[in-house]
């Protein structure tokens, strides 16, 4: 018998085993892709920073209401330069620069307890906290009250949404001269993405070079 032909034929089921082995091991070894990070949105409504950009300067317009035991009384004040308003009694009160909250318990402090033994204060802003939207929109752009709810991309379908030549992935928020630029094709696809304005924000929207 001629052992040739069968130690030729074994061999090469060996080496076909073999690589097969090491192919299948390989699929084995083969990584995974990761898994898809879930987005944690880092933009917001964030209402200590909404509280601060509002917080009372010179030339604000207030109206201070004081609820006493005895009644209420209610007093349309101005800021001065120096951040005080001038209130009944006691004359100067500092609240430039203080929230709505910090000021009504700095105005509170004041009458309490020396002239009332009870008092609830509420400050309330006249002057509107402005926004700026500039650029490719289709309607009016320009300063835009600030509210709360207020995002980019809410105040640019405000004004009418984009124009045709508008650069939509590259929009331009600047805040405190600080500029960050925002795709608004992905807030379209995820809303989650939006980013919430703060008083004084500017928003500019390019236009395309296309």
């Amino acid at each position: 018998m001629n052992f040739r032909p069968f130690l030729r034929t074994v061999g090469w089921l060996a080496l076909a085993t073999i690589a097969a082995g090491t192919w299948g091991c390989t699929l084995l070894r083969t990584p995974e892709p990761p898994p898809e990070k879930k987005f944690d949105p880092p933009t917001q409504y964030n209402a200590p920073k909404v509280a601060i950009a509002n917080a009372f300067r010179p030339s604000d317009s207030i109206v201070i209401r004081l609820d006493m035991a005895t009644g209420r009384e209610e007093h349309v004040k101005m800021v001065d330069e120096e951040g005080n308003i001038e209130m009944p009694f006691v004359g100067k009160i500092k609240i430039g620069g203080m929230t709505v909250n910090q000021a009504q318990e700095a105005i509170r402090k004041v009458y309490v307890p020396r002239y009332y033994s009870y008092l609830t204060v509420t400050a309330t802003l006249q002057t509107p906290r402005m926004v700026y939207l500039s650029g490719e929109v289709r309607g009016q752009g320009g300063s835009l009250p600030h509210r709360e709810d207020m995002t980019v991309y809410r105040l640019i379908m405000q004004a009418g949404g984009f124009s045709e030549f508008a650069k939509k992935r590259e929009v331009v928020l600047t805040r405190d001269g600080k500029q960050t630029i925002v795709d608004c094709v992905k807030i379209e696809q995820n809303p989650e993405l939006d980013i919430p304005l703060l008083p004084g924000d500017n928003v500019l929207v390019p236009k395309s070079i296309f």
